[in-house]
């Protein structure tokens, strides 16, 4: 049986944190997807830059 590793060392998976790291960006995808499906995305970026452009004003006065 042929051996899908090249080097012919063992195969080494995913560290704990590479998995965890994974699902988070998982998560943030499909929450933006799910913004984007819902027709919320356009508030929720209207109030992000809301937010941004009152704390621009602020720093500049």
């Amino acid at each position: 049986m042929k051996n899908h590793n090249p080097s012919g060392n063992k195969l080494h998976f995913a560290s704990v944190t590479q998995r965890i790291m994974g699902t988070l960006v998982f998560v943030v995808i499909a929450g933006l997807i799910w913004a984007a499906w819902s027709g919320r995305y356009d508030a929720e970026v209207n109030q992000f830059a809301s937010w941004l452009r009152s704390h621009w004003h602020a720093l500049v006065n």
